[in-house]
């Protein structure tokens, strides 16, 4: 099964362009087929449009946030006291969602600031099973990432095994897991055993070197010949997201999809 790699427009082409619209049309004119991107507070209409012309998937949209809160930049589904906003937060991402035809949504847990961890646990539940409620009548699904201290510290949602047990929770076959493998190698290392362990919770992945998130061609602790023939074999048919940080510039950087016998 061939694997499908979608830009991430939070780390690619930000060097070419400054809004989520443009980088769409230069993610198109490089070869991108599908792209993953931030909800794009203050250009939805024009990121609506930009997707009609070039004719791109969007597989994935993050969950609005709040840039002028510190805690909250990072997400709001797991803070207490937070829970109107989420709501808010959700409606319109799927709003948005809707609009450009994408499937899948990323609920951001948010920073953990001090307190009861049970209380942001609480918290995240709740409102993980208020969005599969909210996703499932619009037909979407909602996925959720451990993200690792060195990228985001204090990010809540910090390790696989509390993400199943979230999910256990939850209950609900629409909320799954998003494996970032530069993430989980930082998280647990072992890649292939992890991917083996968590596969039935894993409904999107995402793809970076370790450990300084560059292309997965560049020298790091991955072997991603190795990591992309597992994917394969895994089944996973739906679109990788890149999401790392080119060493150069993005389109210098992209010989890495050739290089490893694939194309884009």
């Amino acid at each position: 099964m061939a694997l499908k790699f979608a830009a991430n427009l939070n780390f690619l082409f930000t060097e070419r362009a400054t809004t989520i619209a443009e980088r769409i049309r230069l993610a198109h004119q490089n070869g991108f087929r599908a792209v993953e991107i931030p909800y794009p507070e203050g250009e939805t209409s024009d990121v609506v449009t930009a997707v009609k012309e070039t004719g791109v998937v969007v597989s994935l949209v993050n969950l609005a946030f709040d840039k002028s809160d510190d805690q909250l930049r990072f997400g709001s589904t797991s803070v207490p006291g937070s829970e109107k906003l989420f709501r808010s937060q959700l409606d319109a991402t799927i709003d948005f969602a809707r609009q450009v035809n994408c499937g899948k949504i990323h609920l951001t847990a948010g920073l953990f600031k001090g307190g009861q961890e049970s209380d942001y646990t609480k918290t995240y539940t709740s409102n993980l099973k208020i969005a599969a409620d909210s996703l499932r009548a619009s037909k979407m699904i909602g996925v959720i990432e451990p993200i690792n201290k060195y990228a985001v510290p204090g990010y809540y949602m910090n390790s696989y095994s509390k993400a199943a047990g979230i999910l256990a929770d939850v209950a609900a076959d629409n909320i799954q897991l998003l494996a970032d493998l530069y993430h989980l190698q930082h998280l647990h290392g072992n890649v292939s055993k992890t991917l083996e362990e968590y596969k039935a919770l894993i409904g999107h992945f995402q793809i970076a070197q370790v450990p300084h998130r560059h292309e997965p061609d560049v020298s790091g602790e991955l072997d991603y010949s190795f990591v992309f023939k597992a994917l394969q074999d895994f089944g996973y048919d739906g679109w990788v997201g890149c999401e790392y940080k080119p060493k150069t510039t993005t389109v210098e950087g992209l010989g890495w999809v050739s290089k490893l016998g694939y194309t884009l």
